[in-house]
């Protein structure tokens, strides 16, 4: 399977000034924060003007941003909504970025560590595994 990032830019400002249709194209969020299992988290968007999927690495405190990486391939709104069904239930789990990746690849998506969140003093378990004991 090819990797999905085909070239990186150091800023958000190098990425939409590289093609001007990026500027002034509607974009379509695709989640805030995507994780990865060594730490980075990205947002992820698609552009409608050139069918291109960006993943924003959030800086830590350095001025005018942090990295954008360009993956591929180039999709259309329907190949999209295929390839990343069920995103919105994934994102923000650790190894979520890691998911993304797969799925921008196209291969199977490695399966993200399930989210916890507490709650009244125990522990919740969220984004498992369906039948999976909580």
């Amino acid at each position: 399977m090819p990797h999905p990032i085909v070239r990186t830019y150091l800023s958000l400002s190098a990425f939409y000034a590289s093609d001007a249709r990026r500027r002034t194209s509607r974009e379509r969020d695709l989640g805030l924060f995507w994780r990865s299992r060594q730490g980075p988290t990205f947002r992820a968007a698609w552009v409608e003007a050139t069918r291109e999927v960006y993943l924003f690495q959030h800086a830590l405190g350095a001025p005018g941003g942090g990295t954008v990486h360009l993956l591929a391939p180039e999709l259309g709104a329907g190949e999209l909504d295929r390839r990343l069904a069920g995103w919105r239930d994934v994102c923000g789990s650790p190894g979520s970025f890691e998911w993304l990746l797969a799925r921008m690849g196209g291969g199977d998506p490695i399966p993200p560590l399930p989210r916890f969140r507490r709650s009244r003093g125990r522990v919740a378990r969220f984004g498992g595994p369906a039948g999976a004991a909580a």
